[in-house]
Formats: structure tokens, sequence, C-alpha cells
């Protein structure tokens, strides 16, 4: 039997051990555990495993009622699960490894008022009401005992029953917490229960497979494609949708493959490109990659059309899921290779080829190759394929049903005609390799040093003994405490066994003689391969004081990021909370045709696309409508820059329309009128207006975010998520990287030729490396877990406590800062202008009066000198400055004179002067100063450019 056949009939097991393992720590959400891990310890004593004390009888029955399973050796009932998982090996071995990874070594308890859920990045996300989290556990048994009634009585079906479970599970663990000290209270109780019950699901899988599991180990198994460059295919925002439609279908049915019919594991990572699973570790493990890997194909041949081609990976066995990183930064690599053949690669190095490549169309006589799929043939007199054109039909119908949000560009274009491509990328990659996780301590030396178990006598004269010398600081004292530890694992265990207790806040077997020695070389073991490394001072000291890169943690670091987007376009909402206006208007179907010419009688040429209305009077005289169906339509442009009479916006047009329509033309062909000469349309009882967000959304996921909004709003939406990103991410900044790019173009500009810019603007792997510099930010609000930072490049290595140094001004750190830059495209050839020489524009006019791209975190003083500006000087004011500064830089451009600099500067300030006038002296000498230095590094050419050329923020006058 194949393992894909075995694992199908072993399902049952399977997914009943994974909803008992996910349900293990249900006791967790109950108030009491917050209470009695808390500072005041009210109660005194909550077991959270001891089920029957505090669920409800039905509850339990439920639990009792299902089932006793095996697989092989491990038995397989929900109850015992859940209430024996201190007890059961492999549920133990997950929980405890997960658990232990989670919160590394925490002493810093919460108050039970004042309980806190954080993010993986040190923002408070949400208090813990207890009085709330009691309704939340009470709510969540009541929906548990019908769930489990309604699989035990047949009414729903295991596949329905694990997806509603998970569902209710996420909402209510996502209000607990697994571990609740500072700062391990960035793990939610579901980040916990759903990764211990992922590796659970994966061994029990390896355990029917005939692997020993006494210490396991696990695999990722990576599915990854090209989903920016399917996208980008689009040609139209509707294009767009339906792409970005196909492969959250794709997605959504690999998880119900591996997840449900053959369940090897979990998704524990997915963005547009890609999907990873944990997987089973045993000796056919290869095997069973590539029996998934064709069935995933099979997926992805079927939902795109054999557009989408994917590949596949297999990691090395590990203990930890750290092996993320290396298997995502491979796909990344692999993944610029244009339709690479479908291939399963093991460890990066084995390849192994799933099946060949799709065979391509070939064109007949009157037929040429679809422009947007380049796949496809389509007959010569049209303009896609049947498979692009029938997506576009689909997307249009699901905008017909819910058109308060837009794909129409134009119907985002700014009073100017110009729209703005927003792009975010985060680089989590030295997070997910566990890098910067390890820059945060999990607990202080100050912690350490006033801890009861340090304290106790005996202890401190062990501790004496071995500090028989000046510490000079008490990293120091760590260190020689540590030494004396690893020195001694062989001989004198005891004393060596109670100095290493004293690092950890539990009870760990040490301090007991009985097998004292025995247990204390097991738990070096255990570190060993936690560390992954050569067990000697500092990587010990590492482990013992910083944070643990665990599967639960990255889970929730990638689902933060992902969480932040969700947030910017909720706040991109709220600016738009009034809405923008379209005008809808029907005209009798028997009526309209009664108007068109005899050749269009049919209506089919108002069926295909957008049409142009022009009214005399109006200004600008055309107006964008599209025929939805029946007699339906809608304007399809941002009304705001219309006039008609003495009114403006929407009402002009809407009393436009009431003239009647006597032009109807198709977009691409304007002046070809459809109605009969001498005919109008009557409107003019029809008019009504819908309301609709200008946000075009392109794609999401964690680690990007694409848009379009209004160009002349552009400004004002980057303000805000730099204020965004400050608040949620300020206890990381300079180990987070934000990059930020705006491109702005009129509304009719090519739209892949727009995303084709975006991909070229900030590309180079300079923007990912490391930068030797201060702080930018305020270090005076210091904490005493996220404040340290690397004083050296990590080079591929792990810091060490002596990498890293408290934050302080006039220091250098070894910083990832973020990148901010932004163009205009008049023309498009002008997106070969985008080009980097090092981290600076390579354009010579970029080099000779631009600063860009700027750092992320320049974006307040760019406001900040556009209000100086704005507020003081006239538009020509501020070009004569532009002007003033470009003329004297082009003239000055090859002159080599050492003054050069410090003569621009009084050019500049000179400059200044004049054009603020009497304003000068009035401004004060830290904003004079400003401006001054603003104008050498060219900040405030950038500034000007942005506010006047690109988004046309000028001032009205």
């Amino acid at each position: 039997m194949s393992n894909i056949k075995n694992i199908r009939k072993r399902r049952k097991e399977v997914l009943l051990g994974e909803i008992g393992a996910l349900l293990h720590d249900i006791g967790k959400l109950h108030p009491n555990f917050i209470g009695t891990n808390s500072i005041e310890k009210m109660p005194p004593r909550f077991f959270h495993a001891n089920i029957d004390d505090f669920l409800k009888t039905e509850l339990i029955s439920a639990l009792k009622a299902f089932e006793d399973l095996e697989i092989n050796v491990e038995p397989i009932r929900i109850y015992n699960i859940i209430s024996e998982h201190h007890r059961n090996n492999v549920l133990q071995g997950c929980d405890r490894k997960d658990s232990a990874d989670d919160k590394g070594i925490v002493r810093r308890k919460q108050s039970i008022t004042d309980t806190v859920i954080s993010s993986p990045f040190g923002y408070p996300k949400e208090k813990i009401h207890l009085n709330c989290l009691q309704k939340e556990f009470d709510d969540l048994q009541t929906i548990l005992v019908r769930l489990f009634k309604y699989y035990i009585s047949g009414v729903v079906n295991l596949s329905l029953f694990r997806r509603m479970l998970m569902k209710e599970a996420q909402v209510f663990f996502s209000h607990g917490l697994g571990e609740t000290r500072i700062p391990s209270n960035d793990v939610t109780l579901w980040d916990h229960s759903y990764s211990t019950a992922s590796r659970f699901k994966s061994i029990l899988v390896a355990n029917l497979c005939g692997a020993d599991i006494k210490d396991p180990e696990l695999r990722i198994f990576g599915i990854f494609w090209n989903g920016i460059e399917f996208i980008n295919k689009g040609r139209k925002i509707a294009e767009i949708k339906a792409r970005k439609e196909i492969i959250e279908r794709i997605k959504e049915k690999l998880k119900g493959k591996f997840e449900d019919e053959i369940p090897v594991g979990n998704s524990i990572y997915e963005d547009i490109n890609g999907i990873c699973f944990t997987f089973p570790e045993f000796d056919r493990a290869e095997e069973l990659a590539n029996q998934c890997a064709k069935e995933a194909l099979k997926i992805f041949l079927e939902e795109s059309e054999n557009e989408l081609w994917p590949f596949f990976t297999l990691s090395k066995p590990s203990k930890t899921l750290t092996v993320l990183a290396s298997e995502l930064k491979f796909a990344s690599s692999r993944r610029v290779y244009p339709k690479i053949t479908p291939a399963l690669f093991i460890d990066k190095k084995q390849k192994k080829i799933i099946a060949d490549n799709p065979e391509m169309p070939i064109p007949q006589e009157g037929e040429d190759i679809c422009p947007l799929c380049r796949l496809r043939a389509k007959p010569i007199e049209k303009e896609r394929c049947e498979i692009c054109s029938e997506r576009i039909r689909g997307r249009l119908a699901n905008w017909s049903n819910k058109k308060e949000n837009t794909i129409w560009i134009d119907e985002v274009a700014d009073k100017n005609n110009r729209i703005a491509l927003i792009a975010l990328n985060f680089d989590l990659d030295k997070w997910f390799d566990g890098t910067m996780v390890g820059t945060i301590y999990s607990q202080t030396y100050k912690d350490w040093k006033h801890s009861k178990k340090w304290e106790k006598k005996n202890v401190k004269k062990n501790a004496n003994s071995v500090l028989n010398g000046p510490i000079e600081a008490i990293k120091d004292h760590v260190y020689k405490i540590l030494n004396y530890i690893l020195e001694n694992e062989d001989s004198n265990e005891e004393k060596a066994a109670k100095l290493l207790d004293t690092f950890f806040e539990e009870e760990i077997g040490l301090r007991n003689k009985k097998d004292l020695k025995k247990e204390f070389k097991n738990h070096l073991q255990n570190i060993r391969e936690n560390i992954g490394a050569d067990l000697n001072k500092e990587n010990l000291a590492t482990y013992l004081f910083t944070q643990n890169p665990s599967p639960a943690r990255l889970y929730r670091i990638w689902k933060e990021t992902e969480e932040f987007f969700d947030l910017l376009i909720n706040k991109i909402t709220d600016i738009y909370a009034y809405r923008w206006k379209r005008i809808g208007f029907s005209i009798d179907t028997h009526e309209l045709k009664g108007r068109l010419k005899e050749e269009y009688k049919n209506i089919k040429e108002l069926e295909k696309g957008s049409l142009i209305i022009k009214i005399s009077g109006l200004d600008p005289e055309t107006l964008l409508v599209f025929h939805d169906r029946n007699g339906e339509f809608y304007t399809i442009e941002s009304l705001g820059k219309f006039k008609f009479k003495n009114k403006v916006g929407e009402e002009a047009v809407k009393e436009a329309l009431k003239q009647g329509i006597k032009h109807l033309a198709p977009e691409d062909e304007p002046e070809k009128n459809l109605i009969e000469v001498g005919k109008t349309i009557k409107t003019e009882d029809n008019l009504y207006f819908e309301k609709y967000y200008p946000l075009i959304e392109i794609n999401r996921s964690p680690l990007s975010l694409r848009f379009i909004v209004p160009a002349l709003d552009s400004v004002k939406i980057i303000e805000m998520i730099a204020e965004l990103y400050n608040k949620r991410f300020e206890k990381v900044l300079g180990k987070l990287p934000l990059n930020l790019k705006l491109l702005v173009a009129k509304r009719k500009f090519p739209l892949y030729i727009l995303l084709e810019a975006e991909k070229r603007m900030l590309k180079d792997e300079e923007f990912k490396k490391q930068t030797p510099m201060d702080p930018w930010w305020s270090v005076e609000r210091l904490d005493e877990h996220y404040n340290f930072y690397p004083i050296k490049p990590a080079n591929g290595e792990k810091y060490t406590l002596d990498d890293l140094s408290r934050l302080s001004r006039g220091k250098i750190f070894y910083l990832y800062p973020g990148y901010f830059d932004f163009e205009l495209l008049s023309a498009t050839t002008d997106r070969y202008n985008i080009c980097y020489e090092g981290k600076k524009r390579g354009h010579e006019d970029h080099r000779l009066f631009s600063g860009r791209p700027l750092y992320f975190h320049q974006i307040p003083q760019i406001l900040e000198l556009w209000d100086l500006l704005s507020s003081n000087l006239s538009n020509s004011q501020i070009n004569f400055i532009e002007k003033a500064l470009t003329s004297k830089l082009r003239e000055w451009k090859n002159v080599k004179d050492a003054n050069k600099e410090n003569t621009f500067r009084i050019f500049a300030e000179t400059t200044l002067k004049d054009a603020f006038g009497h304003k000068w002296d009035g401004l004060r000498e830290e904003n004079r100063f400003f401006l001054i230095s603003s104008s050498i590094n060219m900040l405030l050419l950038d500034t000007i450019n942005l506010f006047t050329h690109v988004t046309g923020c000028l001032k009205d006058e």
C-alpha cells in the first residue's frame, strides 16, 4: 500500500488526533489560568489539564462519547488527549517543545487586572478582561457541545466538523494566552495550540508510516509559484482581481488536500507566491512528498488552465521550523525562472521532475496568442482568449453584486486625472531564521540576579566560590557561572546543576540529588539540540536570556504583518468614510433599441466594454459609463472634476445627464456614435447616486501590499502608513524594515506597465542589507526586553549577547532601515529611469538633483519640510527655489573645487532668504537650519518634486 493510500485509510484517526491536540490546552482559556499565573496568584492553584474540575458536564460527556481509535501504539481519544496531555508521550513532547520554545526562560508576571496580549514585536494588542474571558469560555463550551453532537450523530461529516471546529477555536483562543509572562505574552493560545496540533498531526502520520517517534523530527513541504508575475499579467483591474481569486482558490484547495483529504500536516506559512505545510519525517518521506507534489500539480493545472506552474520543496529534517527561512529564500531564487518545469527540490539539492511541461498551443490560421495569458490561442479579431474573457465576465458579475468597491481605475483618479500606485514590502528573512528574534531578551540580568533561586544561601555560596575575582559587568558574571557549569559537566555535577537551575524560573529537576547526574546531562543535551551549535558559554547565555524562534512565534510573526496590512486597508477606507459617488441610471431596453442605429439594435456593442457619452456644455465633454445588463448604466470615472452650468462634481454630471444622451460610443472609438442622428435617450427620471471607496487593492500578503488611490491623497495615506508603522513596530525599529514605493500616472496609463515599473523599484539586494548607522528614533523610551541591538553585521550567523548592546545615542548599530522611493510616469519609457547604482538612483538627473531613494523614516521630515514651504510661500516662490537650486547644480556639475559644497550652501541659504523674504527671520533657528541642510542633501528638492510634480498637491491660490 502506498503512503498516500495508507494515510487516507487512517485519515479519521489523524484528524481526530489533531482535534484533540488543538484542544489540549482549553483550560488556559479559563480566567483562573490568568489568575493563578498573575502577580496576585488568585486563585493560588489552578491546573488547566484537570478538565473535569471546570468544563461543563455536557462537554465532558461529549468528549468521552468519541470512540477509541489507535495509530500503531498511539491511542486516539479526544478526552484522554486533553486530560492526559502532560502524560501522553507524543503529545507531551509536542506540547513541551512548542511551549518551551515559545516562552524560553521568562519571569516577568503580569497583574490579574492588567494582563495584555502583545504582538511578537512588543506592541500591546489586547487587554484581557476576566469577565469577558469567562463569557468567551462558556460560549466556546456551548459551541463545542453542539459541534460534537453534530459530528457524533452524523449531521456533519468529519471534514466539515474539523473546519467548523478550527474556525471557532481560532476565534476564541486568539483572546487567550499560552504563556502569560512578559515578553512571551506575544504567543496567543491559538498560536500555541495550532502549532502543537500541527506538529502532533505530522508526527502521527510519521508513526503510521512506520517511523520511530521517540525523538521526532519534522520537515517542511513547500509549494511555490510566481504569483506576482501571474497577477501582473492583468491589463485591467477586473483581470487582476480574477487572477488573485485563482491563487486564493488554489491555496484553499491545497489546504483541503493536505490538511484534510491526505492529512500530512497543516499550513504554517502562506503568501501570494506559495504555501508551506508541516510534513512527517520517516524513511520514505521523499517518496510521499513526490506523490503529494503530483496531487498538488493537478490542482494548479485545473484551476489556472495550465497557466500557473508550481515547483515543490522538501526541507531537511529538523526539530524546529526555522528552516522555513531557508526554504522561502530558496523559493525566491527559483521563482525568477519563467515557466520552470514542475519539480521537487529536496533540501535544495536533489531535483525530481514531477511532470513534463504542458504542451503549448500552436495558433492556427486566423489565430494568434492571447496578449493577456501569453499562452492560449485566440481569434485575431478578438482582444483576448475565451478563458481570459470568461474571467473578466466573472469579475464584472461579482462587482455588480458589491459595488461599494470599484474595479474601475477611472473611478479612482483625482481631479487631475492621476492615480497613485502604493506598494509596501516587509523583509522578514532575519525573523524567520531566528536572527532578529534572538535579539529580544526573554529575561533580564536583573530578573536573574533577584530571583528566589539565586537568593538562596547555598546557591550564593556556590556562586561566590566560582566568582573569585573582580566582575566588570553582570554579563561577565553570567559568563563565569556558565563557563564553570560547562567545565564541570562531568565532575562536580551537583554544584554545576544548582547553578544552572538558577537561570530557570520553573523547577527543572536539577536540585534533587536522586538521578541528578542523569537529569543534568539530559538537560544540557536538550539545550545542545535546541541551539544547534557548539555549547559554549556565549551560546548557552544566548539561549538562557533571549527569545526562541518557536513555530508558534514564527506563525505569529507573519500573521502580525498580515494583520498590519489588513488594518492599513481599513484605515484607508476610514479616510473615505464619506465615500465617493457614481451615478446610476436605467433605460428601458426597448426604448434603447429604438434609438440606436439599425446595425446596433441588438445592443451587443453596448456589452463589449466601457462606453463614452458626449454631452454639450459638460466640462470635460466626455463621460465614461458602463452598461451592466438589461439597460442598467453606471458612470465609471471619478466625477469631482466635472462642471456643468453653475454646478460641479457629481451634481454637475447628474444635471448634464438630465439633458438626455445624444452621443454614445465605444471608449476606443469615441466618434462612432451608436445613436441615430436626431434621437435622444431620456434619463431624467432614472438618475440615482451610489457610493464607493476610491481604493483598488491589487494584492495583499504577509510580505507585501499594493493598492491604487487618488494621487492627490497619496501623501496623506503615506503619512498615515508611517504613523501606523511607527506605532505598531515601535520596539523593533531598525530590525523590521518596511519599504514604500509610490508611482503616479495618468488614469489611462497602461496598468501592466505601472506594475512592471513597481517591480523595478527597490528590488536590489543592497536594500536588504544591514547598514551601520545611528538610531533615528528616540532611545529614551527604553524597554528591557526589546532595547538590545546588534553592533556587528549578522553575516549568516546568529547573534550572541556579545554582539548586542543597549541602545544609546552616539553609538553605531547595524540596522535594517526601510526605504522610500517615488516616480512620476509620464510615458511608458519612464519606467527605465528606475534603476540603482549602489543605494542611489542611477539616472543622471536623479544623481544630480535627488537623494532618492530616501529612508522610510525620512517621511516625517518630508512632511515637515512641505509644511514649512506651503505655509509660508506661494506656489511661484516654491518654484523659484526649485529652479534656482537645480539651475546652479546643473551649472556646477562638472566643477571640481574643494570649496564647492560650502559655496553651494551659501547660495542655497541666499536663495531661501530671497524666497521667504521677511518671513525668514521669523522662522525658528532649527527650522532655518533644517531648510538649509535639506537643500544640501537634496531632501528639499525631493520634497518639492513629490508635492508639486508627482502628486500635484499644490495649494490653491
